[in-house]
């Protein structure tokens, strides 16, 4: 979450929609990054959602973060095309038949595309963006070819990538990418982040 939230970069009075906002780990952070974006911080996960409400209002962002539990997939009711100028997102990115399960329902829907996959995700973005709109994504580096796929389908063409190392001389675990809605093709590989 920290990781994907210092890669963002927000416009100034942006209208923003985090998709799987979890506890609000990220909108927290991008709304003291960014002190005149609005946040819309939707949640599925009921337990989730009572933590997200519950952080807000603790940092006194009230004003600014928007919690909203619902489906993201559910967005065309939610909100109109085009209302926003920002989505960012830590999905899940693990197959449901891949990996262990977790016996934490709250952490396995988290984790593994149970409730929301990639294709669901990017359908959710390319709604919600208006033309320009930036969308901001962290995701296994293993997976690269399957988020990009999906966001050149979904109009969002990717435009910043940054691979996260666990140290040099290691593979990449984690991508960070931002496309834009309706853009040409222009991709900028950022310099490899390394975390030790």
């Amino acid at each position: 979450a920290f990781l994907l939230a210092e890669f963002v970069r927000i416009k100034s009075r942006s209208l923003v929609l985090e998709a799987g906002a979890g506890c609000g780990v990220i909108s927290l952070i991008l709304a003291r990054r960014f002190p005149s974006c609005t946040i819309s911080a939707v949640e599925i996960q009921e337990q989730l959602f009572l933590f997200l409400k519950r952080n807000i209002i603790n940092n006194e962002l009230d004003d600014r973060i928007t919690p909203v539990h619902a489906d993201i997939k559910a967005c065309k009711r939610l909100f109109q095309a085009g209302s926003f100028d920002h989505m960012v997102s830590n999905p899940p990115f693990r197959s449901p038949n891949s990996g262990r399960l977790c016996l934490d329902s709250c952490e396995a829907v988290a984790r593994h595309e149970i409730l929301l996959d990639l294709s669901s995700l990017l359908e959710a973005a390319c709604w919600v963006l208006r033309p320009g709109g930036r969308f901001s994504v962290i995701y296994p580096a293993e997976r690269l070819s399957v988020l990009l796929h999906y966001m050149t389908t979904a109009k969002i063409e990717p435009k910043r990538l940054r691979c996260v190392h666990a140290s040099a001389g290691q593979q990449a675990r984690l991508v960070l990418v931002e496309g834009t809605k309706d853009a040409g093709t222009e991709l900028r590989i950022e310099k490899p982040l390394f975390l030790s």
